[in-house]
């Protein structure tokens, strides 16, 4: 059966409309390779302004490879529940789909409108379908402050999707936006410091002496590491960007691996990155279990802690 899951970008909404459209190319190519080598289905496609993905895979495969795509913040797994918008066969519907049903209680709606308004707004939608629910089932009982569970739908002009609980994915921006840097990647630091630095939109190229288990680690994340970026220079003519930064081995080594162009009017040297200065233990140690298995671990489990 085929499956839906609506993607959250988060950050790339901040760019402009031309950089937000070369970071959003940048994020399908590599969620689509992803998919590729892990032999899972997965065709991108849109509800209206929400980009989508649908596939006939398993579920937690589909789930745990999304958990992989640096640049998507969170991930709702939706299914269409309604090709009528009517309030009372939505709740039904809605009510088919919950396994406490009879049970004491208390739920919210909310609601997202994609497409022209219709006949409802947002939230004259929400209060339909809250109405209708209460009269189907008495254990049910209305608290927008804390509810047991939040009944969240997309209205589309002839149709309703349900959404499921949201998965946590890593976010940041997909990496080859921002730049290369060479990394030299043979212990659980390095690992770390590295996968950091590419969550932040940058390209890792693996130098000489890199450990090949931990490669493959980020490989689950990046299925171009390693391909030196491309730019265009004012005349349109395509070359190879130099690396603007360091990772596991000392900006000196880094200098002696590049060949810089006599042509280059202007260059910058290489900078030293230590991403994971000022870490506790306990940090660390969570990132790495978010690396290995984001799907059950997220990057920031003690997100109070860095912005209090």
């Amino acid at each position: 059966m085929q499956q839906a899951w609506i993607l959250r970008y988060g950050e790339l909404g901040l760019k402009s409309r031309v950089v937000r459209r070369q970071f959003q190319r940048a994020l399908s190519n590599n969620m689509e390779s992803l998919a590729e080598n892990a032999g899972i289905s997965l065709i991108q496609d849109r509800i209206k302004t929400m980009e989508v993905v649908t596939s006939n895979s398993e579920k937690e495969d589909v789930e745990r490879l999304l958990c992989h795509v640096l640049g998507v913040v969170a991930v709702d797994p939706a299914k269409i529940i309604s090709q009528t918008i009517d309030p009372e066969t939505v709740a039904k519907a809605i009510l088919e789909n919950d396994p406490n049903v009879g049970q004491r209680r208390t739920f919210g709606v909310r609601t997202k409108r994609v497409g022209p308004k219709g006949k409802y707004r947002s939230q004259e939608y929400s209060g339909e379908i809250g109405a209708a629910l209460c009269q189907l089932d008495d254990s049910l009982s209305v608290n927008l402050t804390k509810p047991d569970i939040w009944f969240r739908l997309v209205l589309e002009p002839e149709k309703v999707w349900l959404l499921d609980n949201r998965l946590t994915s890593a976010g940041g921006l997909p990496p080859g936006v921002q730049g290369d840097v060479l990394c030299r990647i043979d212990d659980e630091e390095s690992l770390l410091s590295s996968f950091m630095i590419m969550r932040r939109g940058s390209r890792l190229i693996p130098v000489e002496g890199c450990d090949e288990d931990l490669l493959n680690i980020l490989r689950n994340w990046d299925p171009y590491l390693g391909r030196n970026s491309i730019v265009k220079n004012p005349k349109g003519e395509k070359r190879f960007r130099h690396p603007w930064g360091v990772v596991g081995l000392t900006t000196e080594e880094g200098e002696s691996l590049i060949k810089r162009r006599e042509s280059d009017v202007k260059t910058v040297p290489l900078s030293s990155l230590e991403p994971l200065c000022g870490w506790t233990e306990q940090e660390i140690e969570d990132l790495s279990k978010h690396i290995r298995n984001p799907h059950l671990h997220t990057i920031m489990p003690n997100l109070e802690a860095w912005v209090s």
